[in-house]
């Protein structure tokens, strides 16, 4: 079905990227379906915040600590052999330690937006008084 490239002749970021395109890893495929399923529902409780005036967010709250976590733990399988299943495109040290990046960066975005969230819930958030105001004009 699919025609076999001979990748030896090319760089890292070309494997990488046709690993990507070719990922059989059953477990990688699961994991990703159930976290970008989860990613969606966090997605609507996010918009229907446009209508309900609640700052609570609790599916966004867990979503972001399961996300981290995820990072945190794929950050460890990256230097174990069941990391060579589930990411069966490292094979260098410079991909791995792209990875590792990544998955890094992943950590920080989560607890910027949990930062973010908690801001928000106790009116520490910088468009709080702006948001005051305009409701005060409005009446």
């Amino acid at each position: 079905m699919f025609k076999e490239i001979n990748l030896r002749n090319h760089s890292s970021l070309h494997k990488l990227f046709y690993s990507l395109v070719n990922y059989h890893s059953v477990l990688g495929i699961i994991v990703s379906a159930i976290m970008t399923i989860y990613s969606g529902i966090a997605s609507i409780e996010q918009l229907t915040k446009m209508h309900n005036r609640k700052r609570e967010v609790p599916i966004s709250k867990v979503y972001l600590e399961v996300q981290a976590a995820l990072n945190l733990l794929f950050i460890m399988l990256t230097f174990l052999p069941l990391g060579k299943y589930l990411f069966p495109f490292i094979e260098n040290q410079s991909i791995m330690f792209f990875m590792t990046t990544l998955f890094l960066a992943g950590i920080l975005l989560c607890v910027w937006s949990e930062y973010r969230i908690h801001q928000i819930m106790n009116d520490q958030d910088r468009y709080h008084k702006v948001i005051e105001t305009f409701k005060k004009h409005q009446q």
